[in-house]
């Protein structure tokens, strides 16, 4: 095999591989901190990364690195590569319900409690599944910190902080209700600021792989 069709191969894989895990070229590019235009070239065989990428790209598929040069493109392959995908999606929700479940539980054996020995004690007992909202999206950060890109933990934190933000509302006094949205406020706009800056601190060092990918200090 020649160097143009092993990068012919080796770009017809990525592009099938990243399609079955469902994701997009900016997905996968944030995952290895390249643009989107990297992922693009590579795509069309206009360049090749480097193993130590093509190694990378390989455990975000789930597959090896031989599965992802290899010449043929197997079905199999594709298929675990869905299912993986799938679960990465399944996981989380699955573990932010496991929250949703234990509120429920909370919530009927205080039902239980306050109706049959404290009677006389009025709670909100449905506050509950109000506390489980941060609680979950908590979980939901966590994941998201493993297996996804910046945008899914950039809205993550935003659930935590938002959900925080309900909860707060819904336990204090009404005429402090004012000062909770103006904390709220400032938390999100200095998370989008963050990751915003993770976001922009990244492009320079992307942008200098590709310069030099294009220049032949890297492979392709």
């Amino acid at each position: 095999m020649d160097e143009l069709q092993f990068k012919k191969t080796v770009a017809e894989n990525i592009a099938h591989y990243r399609k079955a895990a469902g994701l997009t070229q900016g997905a996968l590019a944030d995952k290895i901190n390249y643009t989107d235009k990297s992922v693009s070239k590579w795509e069309r065989a206009e360049g090749l990364p480097d193993v130590y990428v093509l190694n990378e790209m390989a455990e975000i598929f789930g597959i090896s690195l031989t599965e992802l040069v290899n010449g043929e493109k197997s079905e199999a392959t594709a298929k675990n590569v869905k299912k993986l995908s799938v679960k990465k999606k399944i996981i989380p929700l699955l573990s932010a319900g496991i929250v949703w479940l234990a509120a429920a539980v909370i919530f009927v054996g205080l039902e239980i409690a306050f109706d049959t020995f404290f009677t006389d004690i009025k709670i909100r007992e449905w506050l509950v599944f109000i506390y489980a909202i941060p609680i979950s999206f908590i979980v939901l950060t966590v994941f998201a910190c493993i297996w996804h890109g910046m945008a899914a933990r950039c809205v993550a934190v935003s659930g935590i902080i938002w959900g925080l933000f309900v909860s707060i509302i819904l336990s204090v006094p009404a005429n402090k209700i004012y000062l909770t949205v103006i904390i709220a406020a400032i938390f999100q706009v200095m998370t989008i600021l963050w990751f915003y800056m993770r976001y922009r601190s990244r492009l320079p060092k992307a942008r200098e792989k590709e310069t030099a990918a294009e220049n032949g200090t890297e492979g392709g």
